[in-house]
């Protein structure tokens, strides 16, 4: 997993922060494309973690034969 040292909470609001900067158009291209880059970054970060939650809570939720309980998965919004 990457190591940016930060919570999943953390990259998120960081990361939710650069999306405002890049979309108020007052950055240089090189300020810009830093921030996208970093953007990146923390997007790859969070998406890994939840890749890993998602792992868990499969794990967590197979029943005594190994099987996963689909059911859980289909929760309509």
């Amino acid at each position: 997993m990457n190591k940016l040292d930060l919570s999943y909470e953390e990259a998120v609001k960081e990361l939710e922060q650069i999306l405002k900067d890049l979309e108020s158009g007052e950055l240089s291209l090189k300020d810009s494309l830093d921030k996208f880059k970093r953007g990146v970054d923390l997007y790859n970060y969070c998406n890994e973690i939840l890749k890993h939650i998602e792992g868990e809570v499969k794990i967590l939720l197979k029943d005594k034969n190994g099987n996963l309980n689909e059911e859980v998965f289909d929760l309509e919004v």
